[in-house]
């Protein structure tokens, strides 16, 4: 095919170690655009070559690059839940309170 371009030449004929990012998409879980919009946004692997508008990664480095936004995505999860915790008890303390002070209000009348 004469619309190959190679941007890391050093993966020529290792075709079993590239993925198309359709690939990417299929064993992450997620659409096309997902990827894509990864690719846009975030330091995900640098194409090795494309084909027409087929863009081809390095495996291992897309599965390299999926474990670790996997982990920080649990840490993120994390980090909010015991946020949302924290503000849970908060209010717990001052709907006690509150409930305390209404009951005190009605005894006196």
């Amino acid at each position: 095919m004469s619309d190959i371009t190679w941007h890391r030449p050093e993966f020529q004929g290792k075709d079993d170690q590239l993925v198309s990012l359709a690939g990417v998409a299929v064993f992450a879980g997620v659409t096309r655009a997902a990827v894509s919009n990864w690719r846009k946004r975030h330091d995900f692997p640098k194409p090795v070559m494309t084909a027409g508008r087929t863009v081809w990664v390095v495996r291992s480095e897309a599965e390299t690059w999926l474990a670790s936004r996997s982990t920080q995505s649990a840490t993120d999860t994390e980090t909010k839940r015991a946020a949302l915790e924290a503000r849970e008890a908060r209010q717990a303390i001052a709907l006690a309170t509150t409930r305390k002070k209404l009951r005190e209000l009605r005894q006196q009348h």
